[in-house]
């Protein structure tokens, strides 16, 4: 049985007239009244009872069979608005990895509001993950896109573009005599000790944010590394040291610690959008594409 067979039986349930029937679909009433006694010998039953040549009437099988073929056109109509819409990009799932200062800065909130604004019927997964988590969960297709750190190169099969960029700050231990300083520069901090990441999370960075804000000629003296930023903070309010970190994460409070913009530096920190090169999923490109129309429209 098929689809059409159902569409010509509702049409002549609905005219009760061969003649209208087959008008209305297009056809000749001869092919129309062979169809329908190819559906009832298929089906072992009467559907109609001829009146007339033309005219006929449903018969209780009929009537029945009438109710699930109403139900499966409209069910065979709604799998391929969803299809069509799949096809589209309208409806999916993308699994979404994103640094968590990406999300303290709101850019991460916001972009998905809007992005869900647009296309209401797609599921977001979010999942928190470093950089280099993210990377490798990207060629694990474990994960769709991720917001993470700008490299200076993409790994093989990925690649992204810049999506937003925020300024630098330092996070000073409040013993600190500098933490009285309303204004940082490089050439004030260049003596201070630093904490950083750890050297994985900076390979590929070009040196990670402490490089960003380095005088020229200068190397900065690094005393300490944590796993994580908040290793990193936390260290920082032990006064083990100065940090570098992008403006997003002065919205962590931690005790005994005090965050001032580092003036002067025309590095910033460059949030991306990674994805594979080779995607294929239609909601995944939409979200790319969308995402790509958002950065034009703000010139970052």
């Amino acid at each position: 049985m098929e689809l059409r067979h159902l569409r010509y039986f509702v049409a002549v349930a609905e005219e009760l007239h061969f003649g209208r029937a087959a008008a209305r679909l297009n056809i000749s009433s001869p092919t129309l009244s062979h169809q329908i006694l190819a559906l009832e010998n298929q089906l072992g039953a009467k559907l109609f009872l001829r009146r007339t040549k033309s005219v006929v009437t449903l018969t209780q099988t009929g009537k029945r069979f009438l109710i699930e073929a109403y139900a499966t056109l409209k069910q065979a109509a709604n799998a391929e608005m969803i299809g069509r819409r799949a096809a589209r990009g309208d409806v999916g799932s993308i699994a979404v990895g994103y640094l968590f200062s990406a999300g303290l800065s709101g850019f991460i909130s916001r972009s998905l509001v809007a992005f869900r604004e647009a296309h209401p019927d797609v599921q977001l997964q979010l999942r928190r993950l470093v950089t280099f988590e993210q990377f490798r969960a990207l060629t694990d297709d474990t994960l769709d896109v991720g917001f993470t750190a700008a490299p200076r190169d993409y790994p093989t099969g990925l690649t992204g573009f810049v999506v937003d960029r925020q300024p630098y700050y330092v996070a000073i231990p409040e013993r600190n005599p500098l933490a009285k300083r309303k204004l940082i520069t490089p050439e004030v901090i260049a003596d201070e000790p630093f904490v950083a990441v750890s050297l994985e999370m900076e390979v590929g960075f070009g040196g990670g944010n402490i490089a960003a804000i380095t005088p020229p000629g200068k190397s900065l003296r690094i005393v300490e590394r944590g796993p994580d930023i908040f290793s990193v903070l936390t260290l920082c309010a032990a006064g083990i040291g100065l940090s570098v970190m992008s403006e997003p994460m002065t919205n962590v409070h931690i005790p005994g610690l005090v965050f001032r913009k580092v003036e002067g530096v025309s590095r910033t920190f460059q949030l991306a959008l990674v994805y594979r090169r080779n995607e294929a999923a239609p909601a995944v490109k939409v979200f790319i594409e969308f995402m790509r129309a958002q950065t034009n429209a703000t010139k970052i």
